[in-house]
């Protein structure tokens, strides 16, 4: 609860949203919006004086609750500090009142089925009502209020434990209770609710109070279309939830479910290989693995994110995601009875907002084998609970499935199944045990596997999709592991195997063409229809029409609306397999997966790069593709398995797209693979990881110190230590390092430290706000104890350790390399000067460094404001073997090597380093060849295509970083053709023998260049 209310404020957007103008229209949307998030009543108020509240009323710990345990994991695509600068923003504008609102939202919760003493698995939840309805109502709350901040309209949420409002008195202005007696009252819960409200300066059309009670309105409210089910999803038998259902069961019937001692899919677990974290394709597409445009999809989770009401529900799963681990209580509560255990378990998660649970063993192969840091991943606890929760049928009928609410369903169900076990997580924390919650945002366990040892679906068509019974694949997971001892549930037999052998609609629908039309295979060790995992995400990512996709969802038969209506498809289904094939083909025919328009409530709305709402320029509107005939041997599939996997470190790794249409032509049959087992063939069956032979080209380092150096505030200085107090690798002056903030944002910054201290790297960064955005989030993201990602440091920069005198001069940051330069200098007793030019005193770093450094007589500082820099002045006086260095804005450089070329200086004795990409007059980009000198391999490289993209079509992967021209790490030896350079850091002499393939070309149209290689 205290989290949730340290997010219900913000900063809002800027500017106002292209949505609906009509208050009405806007009403009904926030409502539909709530009830999407299974809040049972909505109503809308005029916000008036007489709502609000003289004192505010804040939970016990909003002030003095911490999350510091947070910050010691390195997290790459989840970033819990962004989540904590927002608790403290809100937390910041909370001082404020809400009387610039005009309207609230109402929300309310109501009380499902009280859970009773003597009931099996209740014993953790009897009398928790008030606790568990606040908390839903809450979320719904924060998610809202954080969405109309989006929108662009100041928003905040207000709860049972903080709010500024006094919710009654909302509910009764909003036409959601009446007063009867001195009670708040609704008509059809009565007073077994909480409340949650969300006040806004956006224009509302405000609901009507409730009229006092009559007999007519009895009759209209509870009268035969209440009994009889006529009105509304909710009547007469089953207005409360698990009304006639025991909690440790779910809402569904799964007691009536086949259970089997193993799996329907073969599970090799002895062969089973475990893959690191790095493996995991989202994280790959955030590193550039799969590119340039799922990469900028991934950065700051724009691929999820430009849609308002996703990026409105992630905060709250990013707010439950800091709070996913912990270290259990000293004293621990004995609970022997497993069976009793496991009931316990399983009541608790239906109770708090599980659609199914399921627990089971968690082995060893369930857990990634590395963490995102490259260390090994420990198996940490022997048992797991799962749960699925529903996407929501009612709006997956008015969708396609990759339209503009395909990531906010997902984010709906990673949020409460964040809410859930981390809840449950915490409260075994408290008894003694350990217990982590495992999350969208971050696990250290593949799920999918779990699903199916809880005994929560089969292997489906759909691949990594296991399918429910009662949800069919309309849903998504969450899992939580623990040492609390529990009895596993046993698998279940509902006949998908059968039905999804005769069955390919989701493979003919899907838009990527990621899904297998053919048969089972063996997938590191996993029966199962393999599909294309890097297709799928590369769709899900680009999707320009929608936010991400579920259409394999949407379109599955098995996609039902209920346990009543859709019985006989489900019972024939489960009971006749020879009716399969007809169930599909009836499926087809009744046009189940056609997008029924009624059932629309949301906007087709997006957020551009610049953080603006507008109206969707496409919309994914899709009907079934009944016409196509989908053959297993016209899909061309990719797969990657364990020997293809990237290594356990956090680095870019491109997909070597041609070796993995290769790997899925080679994977066995189940009925092959079991053959090798019975005829003892089994050297490797199932092949390995790949191993680090050498020194790791990243690690995982931390920052130390971190101080402010400029006095303007825009130039910090950090230092970078071992994670375990060994000496950094070392570096020659000039050297660079590349820093990944995060996959996405991978920098470059000089090393300012003396290279002769190998317990620090140091660096002066310098933060622009109106930059690409890296120094911006290192300035936001780097604190002391924070770990950080860095490569071994490279050189494009060195020191002529044969010159007579060594010339320096800095612009600006540009600094910074030149520091090492000086001290490596003075070190080895050469003559040297460092000249250092800044705009003025106060944007100048390193000043009172350099004043202290045993060499500071050789220091001048000249600011522009005080004593400019007279670069005539310093290079007028050539002698052969003297050279000069310069580093800073380009403008600076250029005038440094014209100057020196004025004078005669020769140009092998000019040196620079570019610190960002210097303006350059658009070049037209010809289409030319690449030969390979070792095996005459001719690749062709279009206009629209750099070299190292051709070579790694072709199946040459070349290292890259920044993609500008500027680090080097892509530079590969030419031995003849006519480069068109076009990168910032080879001399040159080198540009005569090495091109950088992330940008240089061939200088004439089909030229070609004959690449060493």
């Amino acid at each position: 609860m205290c989290a949730l209310d340290q997010v219900r404020e913000g900063d809002h957007n800027k500017q106002r949203g292209e949505i609906p103008s009509d208050p009405m229209e806007r009403s009904r949307h926030l409502k539909s919006a709530a009830y999407f998030l299974d809040t049972s009543i909505a109503g809308v108020s005029e916000l008036n004086r007489e709502h609000l509240l003289d004192l505010r009323i804040e939970h016990p710990t909003f002030r003095t609750a911490t999350y510091e345990q947070s910050e010691t994991k390195l997290r790459l695509r989840f970033n819990p500090n962004a989540v904590l600068r927002q608790m403290k923003r809100s937390m910041d504008l909370c001082e404020q009142g809400v009387e610039h609102h005009s309207h609230a939202l109402v929300l309310m919760a109501e009380f499902p089925r009280d859970p009773q003493p003597e009931e099996a698995g209740a014993d953790w939840i009897v009398g928790m009502q008030q606790w568990r309805a606040a908390l839903r109502a809450a979320e719904t709350a924060a998610v809202l209020a954080n969405y109309l901040r989006i929108l662009g309209y100041s928003a905040r949420s207000h709860t049972a434990t903080t709010t500024d409002v006094n919710l009654l008195r909302l509910a009764v202005s909003s036409g959601l209770a009446r007063v009867d007696h001195g009670r708040v009252l609704n008509p059809f819960v009565g007073d077994r609710f909480v409340l949650a409200a969300v006040t806004t300066d956006m224009a509302l059309d405000p609901d009507l109070p409730l009229a006092q009670p009559s007999l007519l309105e009895s009759f209209r409210a509870k009268g035969p279309s209440w009994w009889l089910g006529w009105s509304s999803p909710k009547n007469k038998w089953n207005a409360r939830e698990f009304g006639a259902r025991e909690y440790r069961y779910s809402r569904f019937p799964v007691e009536s479910l086949k259970r089997v001692e193993e799996t329907t899919t073969f599970i090799d677990e002895a062969r089973i290989p475990r893959v690191p974290k790095s493996s995991e394709f989202f994280l790959r597409a955030a590193f550039g693995d799969l590119g340039k445009a799922p990469q900028e999809a991934s950065k700051d989770g724009y691929s999820v994110a430009k849609a308002p009401l996703a990026a409105a529900l992630r905060l709250a799963l990013n707010v439950y995601s800091v709070l996913q681990r912990g270290e259990p209580a000293k004293l621990k509560v004995e609970f022997p009875d497993r069976k009793n255990n496991a009931d316990l378990v399983k009541a608790t998660l239906h109770f708090l907002g599980a659609d199914l649970a399921g627990v089971s063993r968690a082995p060893d192969w369930v857990w990634y084998s590395h963490r995102q840091d490259g260390t090994e991943m420990p198996v940490a606890h022997p048992f797991a609970a799962t749960v699925m929760i529903d996407q929501g049928f009612e709006t997956m009928e008015g969708a396609s499935g990759d339209d503009w609410i395909s990531s906010a369903q997902s984010m709906r169900t990673y949020m409460r199944a964040g809410l859930v076990c981390g809840v449950l997580a915490d409260h075994l924390r408290r008894l003694g045990y350990g217990a982590t919650a495992h999350s969208a945002a971050d696990s250290d366990v593949i799920q999918t596997p779990l699903v199916l040892l809880a005994g929560l679906g089969e292997v489906s068509r759909i691949g990594e999709t296991i399918l429910n019974p009662f949800l069919g694949p309309r849903s998504k997971t969450g899992v939580m592991t623990t040492d609390f001892p529990i009895e596993p549930d046993k698998a279940i037999d509902f006949g998908l195997q059968n039905f999804c052998e005769s069955c390919n609609k989701c493979a003919r629908e899907c838009p990527s063409g990621a899904i297998s039309a053919g048969p089972k295979v063996m997938f590191n060790g996993y029966e199962i229809w393999k599909a294309d995992v890097e297709k799928c995400t590369r769709y899900r990512m680009t999707n320009l029409a929608g936010a991400m996709c579920g259409r394999c969802m949407k379109a599955c038969p098995w996609n039902l609306a209920g346990l009543v209506q859709e019985k006989p498809f489900r019972w024939a289904a489960m009971n006749l397999p020879i009716a399969a094939q007809w169930l599909a083909k009836l499926d087809d025919y009744l046009n189940r997966g056609e997008i029924n328009p009624r059932k629309k409530w949301w906007w087709d709305i997006t957020t551009e790069r610049n953080g603006s709402v507008v109206a969707a320029k496409e919309v994914n509107v899709r009907g079934l593709n009944k016409h196509i005939r989908l053959k297993y041997e016209d899909q061309t599939l990719a797969a990657y398995p364990a020997p293809l996997a990237p290594l356990p470190l956090p680095m870019p790794s491109r997909v070597d797209r041609e070796a993995g249409i290769d790997a899925y032509k080679n994977l066995l049959t189940p009925d092959a693979y079991k053959t090798r087992i019975s005829s003892g063939d089994t050297d490797n069956l199932v092949p390995g990881l790949r191993r680090l032979t050498e020194e790791p080209p990243v690690i995982v380092a931390k920052i130390s110190r971190r101080w402010a150096s400029s006095k303007d505030g825009k130039i910090d200085i950090f230092e970078i230590v071992s994670s375990d107090g060994s000496p950094l690798p070392k570096f020659d002056a000039g050297a660079h390092i590349d820093i990944t903030i995060t996959p996405e944002f991978i920098r470059q910054f000089s090393l300012a430290g003396d290279p002769a201290d190998r317990s620090k790297y140091v660096l002066g960064i310098l933060r622009e706000d109106q930059g690409r955005g890296g120094s911006l989030k290192i300035h936001q993201m780097l604190r002391p104890g924070v770990p950080v990602v860095v490569s071994a440091p490279r050189n494009h920069f060195p020191v002529m350790q044969d010159a007579r005198r060594h010339l320096l001069l800095a612009g600006g940051i540009g600094v910074t390399p030149l520091i090492a330069m000086g001290h490596e200098l003075h070190s080895a007793g050469k003559d040297f000067v460092l000249y250092y030019k800044a705009k003025t005193r106060a944007q100048a770093a390193f000043i009172q460094e350099l004043e202290s450094v045993p060499w500071s007589n050789r220091v001048h500082f000249h600011f522009s404001d005080e004593r400019r820099l007279d670069i005539a002045d310093v290079l007028r006086d050539y002698v052969p073997g003297n050279h000069v260095y310069t580093c800073g804005p380009a403008a600076f450089m250029d005038a440094v090597f014209d100057t020196a070329a004025a004078f005669g200086w020769d140009e092998s004795s000019l040196h620079r380093e570019y610190f960002s990409v210097p303006e350059m007059d658009e070049r037209e980009k010809l289409p030319f060849t690449l030969r390979l000198n070792s095996t005459g391999q001719v690749i062709p490289v279009s206009a629209t295509q750099s070299a190292v993209q051709a070579l790694a079509s072709a199946g040459l992967q070349v290292d890259v970083k920044c993609s500008d021209g500027l680090c080097g790490v892509c530079a590969v030896p030419y031995l003849s053709g006519e480069v068109d350079h076009r990168d910032f850091v080879l001399s040159k002499e080198q540009r005569k023998v090495k091109m950088i393939t992330c940008c240089s070309r061939a200088a004439t149209a089909e030229g070609e260049i004959v690449l060493n290689l």
